[in-house]
């Protein structure tokens, strides 16, 4: 009953903040709430669509220059409102794509679907920074850090790495188990 109550406690939730007015604006803020409430949830998943764009990419105005800034925006009021209220310290937000972006423009001003991509570890207790090894975007013959004619990046850590930093250091669970192998990689310290 006192989980009901909690749970019944979310519809009345007051953020800190204004978040944005869109979906995931939306989602973010009912996230919030639920942390708030106490209910006990330690796994939250929201997706956000739009992102699979292949024009119009140019950093001054484009739509996929608009999409960057609705997600910074509302991540921006998430991560305000939880540390306004003493929560942030107690969450984690991990931001990944299934797709990453080539590094050439393909002739629409945009990009085609690429090998490498970025995380983004969000919270009070993740040490910030870059993991991994930044590329050379200069596409010489041999470059390590580029693939596919010099294209795209090569990835230089498997996603499942920040998996398994996340369940065997966030969650307190056994990564090996939930992912089927050693996935970890002690200089990945992100939490």
């Amino acid at each position: 009953m006192e989980t009901l109550d909690r749970v019944a406690s979310v519809s009345s939730y007051t953020p800190t903040v204004t978040y944005p007015g869109n979906g995931l604006g939306s989602a973010l803020e009912t996230i919030g709430a639920v942390i708030a409430s106490g209910v006990g949830t330690r796994v939250f998943w929201v997706a956000t669509g739009g992102y699979d764009t292949h024009s119009s990419q140019t950093p001054n105005g484009g739509f996929y220059a608009g999409l960057m800034g609705t997600l910074g925006g509302v991540l921006a009021a998430f991560y305000t409102d939880l540390a306004n209220q003493g929560l942030l310290s107690s969450t984690l937000v991990l931001q990944y794509s299934e797709f990453a972006r080539r590094i050439d423009e393909n002739g629409s001003q945009g990009t085609d679907h690429g090998a490498a991509g970025v995380m983004l570890a969000l919270g009070g207790e993740v040490q910030g920074g870059l993991y991994g090894t930044a590329p050379n975007l200069n596409p010489f013959a041999g470059n390590p850090t580029l693939e596919n004619s010099g294209r795209d990046v090569t990835y230089g850590i498997d996603f499942r790495s920040v998996y398994a930093r996340v369940l065997d250091n966030w969650l307190g669970a056994n990564s090996l188990s939930v992912l089927g192998g050693d996935y970890r990689v002690p200089s990945l310290s992100f939490v």
